[in-house]
This record gives C-alpha cells, sequence and structure tokens, in this order.
C-alpha cells in the first residue's frame, strides 16, 4: 500500500481535475489569481466532498503565515496513473499571506493577501529543512469520512507497479542521497522496515546504499503486494500495520510511507503510530513521507516519543514533506 495509490473519490471529480489541471497551473504561473477574487477579497473555497480542500498547504516562516495552492501529479494529468496529488511544492504553488480561515462540517474558506513574483519566489526561496508545511484539509468521499484506501490494500500488475516506482522516483533519490553518507561505511547489521512496502521497490533501492549489512523487512496489508515484494525484500509478511512484524525496539529505520491522506484516515494514523515508534530502537530513526499530504503533524510526533530532526526536504526546483525523527531516550 502506497500514498500515490488509487484514492477512493468518484470519477466526476478526477475528470474536472484532469480538464482543469492546465489552467491552473498556467495561471499560478503568471499570478493569476482571479479565480479566487470575490469583492475585493481573495478567497479559497473548496467543498469538501466534491471540491479538492487537500490541495491548500500552510506553512509559517517568521511569525507569519503562508498559504499555498498544491497542483496534481503529472502522472495523474498525463499519464492517467491513478492518484491525484503531488508531493512537490513549487515556487508557483505559493499565493501569499493568510488572512483567515472558515470551516464548516461542508466546506472550507481560506481568505489571503497575495504576493507579487518576486515576493512568491523569495518566500519559497526561504522554506528550510524545518519549515513544517501543513495540510489542514483533506477530501472527503462523503460527508463526514475522509478518503481512504480500500480495507485489503491494492491489487498490483507489472504496469501498476511500473507507475508506482515512477511516481515516486523523486522521493527514493533524495532518501538514497540523505542516508548514504552515514550508512556507506557500515561494519555491522541494520534492520530497516517498511510496514506499508507496496511494490518492494523503494526498501530494495534504499538497501542498495550498503546490501552487505541493510537487512529489509517488509509489510503490507495486500498480500498480492506481498508476493509481489517477495522477490526484492528478504522478509516481507502480509499484515496491518497496526501489528508490526518486527519485536520492540529491533528497528532501527523505520519508513512510513502510509500515514497520508487517501490512503488512511486521520484518527487511524493516530491510532498506528504509537505502535509503529514501539519497534524502534532507542535512537532509531523514523522517517515520514509520502506522495499525498502526510496527516500527522510535530506535535503528534513528539506525543509518540520523537524527536523531530526535519520537516521538509529540498530537491531540484520543488519541496515536498519528509519528516525525519529519532527515538527519543527515554521511550
Amino acid at each position: 500500500m502506497q500514498p500515490e495509490n488509487e484514492p477512493n473519490e468518484g470519477p466526476s471529480r478526477a475528470r474536472r481535475s484532469i480538464l482543469a489541471e492546465p489552467r491552473i497551473r498556467a495561471e499560478l504561473k503568471r499570478g493569476d489569481f482571479s479565480r479566487w477574487q470575490q469583492l475585493g477579497r481573495y478567497l479559497l473555497h473548496e467543498d469538501l466532498v466534491v471540491g479538492e480542500p487537500a490541495r491548500i498547504f500552510m506553512f509559517q516562516i517568521d511569525q507569519r503565515w503562508y498559504v499555498g495552492y498544491k497542483t496534481l501529479s503529472d502522472y495523474f494529468v498525463y499519464q492517467d496513473v491513478p492518484g491525484v496529488f503531488c508531493s512537490r511544492i513549487y515556487w508557483h504553488n505559493v499565493l501569499g499571506l493568510l488572512d483567515g480561515i472558515r470551516t464548516s462540517d461542508t466546506d472550507v474558506r481560506v481568505a489571503f493577501h497575495p504576493l507579487d513574483p518576486h515576493e512568491r519566489r523569495a518566500t519559497f526561496d526561504a522554506i528550510s529543512p524545518t519549515t513544517s508545511i501543513t495540510h489542514p484539509f483533506v477530501n472527503h468521499h462523503e460527508e463526514g469520512q475522509e478518503d481512504t484506501g480500500t480495507p485489503a490494500g491494492w491489487p498490483v500488475t507489472e504496469d501498476r507497479a511500473r507507475s508506482l516506482n515512477a511516481a515516486e522516483e523523486h522521493i527514493r533519490r533524495y532518501t538514497s542521497d540523505l542516508f548514504r553518507p552515514m550508512l556507506a561505511d557500515l561494519s555491522e547489521n541494520i534492520t530497516v522496515y517498511d510496514p506499508a512496502c507496496s511494490t518492494g521497490h523503494f526498501l530494495s533501492q534504499f538497501a542498495d546504499i550498503n546490501p552487505q549489512y541493510i537487512r529489509t523487512i517488509g509489510q503490507d496489508l495486500s498480500q498480492q503486494m506481498v508476493d509481489y515484494a517477495a522477490e526484492r525484500l528478504e522478509q516481507v509478511h502480509q499484515g496491518d500495520a497496526e501489528m508490526p512484524v518486527p519485536l520492540p525496539s529491533t528497528v532501527d529505520i523505520l519508513f512510513c510511507r502510509f500515514l497520508n491522506s487517501e490512503v488512511v484516515n486521520t484518527r487511524r494514523a493516530r491510532e498506528i503510530l504509537p505502535h509503529l515508534v514501539a519497534t524502534l530502537r532507542q535512537g532509531g530513526v523514523m522517517v515520514l513521507v509520502g506522495h499525498s499530504p502526510v496527516l500527522l503533524d510535530v506535535l503528534d510526533l513528539e506525543t509518540a516519543g520523537l524527536t523531530v530532526l526535519q520537516t521538509t526536504a529540498r530537491q531540484d526546483r520543488y519541496v515536498f514533506q519528509y519528516y525525519v525523527c529519532r527515538k527519543s531516550p527515554q521511550c
């Protein structure tokens, strides 16, 4: 199971997204926010069920809150790959300063003061590794019900596996670049665990950093995914991540790529987190990342006994959510 897998949404929303996306991107790049202008104000207004509230993101720099609007995955728009959101945020996704928020049980409204292109670029450039990019609102498949994946996980074919792997290439590349200096000269085994390993490609490529000493354990809801990943990983098990296979305090690095919108809901993400943290050794590292918006925040992670070292990754011309946490000694 992976964040970029097929969300539980109706075809009408997906079709509208594909048709509208090129125009939205062009408007963002030239700073045309007229679609959000109402009576002299600028207002993002998204219905929770038929709209796309998860497009809206926020971040804080120097005590000032900024608003952005996420674009959709190229793989979804142009290559018909299931899944909607892309983790990547570019300078043109930044809109301006937050003016106010209003929510109801059916919709959200976010007022903002637009910035000019120079200010938007400067604000984007100021995003640091410890800037928390948050998505306060998530898509709903019906009133009061967040979009989630299928209860038994997703099936896989060779074509689907290639699509999933391509959509996550930037995350795998960043992860390898980040950890390679730390792991290239290992002299003893370490255990790396992915509780929603999907095709196993992510963990397999990570192990290539030092295959002699990196031991891999995968787990997934889908038995078909488990069978597929078994060719790439040393251990793969079928099961729910709330019941992790590794014993407590045995994992050195934990990758969570499924505590994201359209995969689980926020309540389930918070329920699952402590069980996964329990598998980490003292000082072990957890990475929280995904193709769709991460559902947990710094407070959730600290409450679970983690010290948050990083919240955002920068690569090429974009940034994306990438939480790196260490298990606190007292846990």
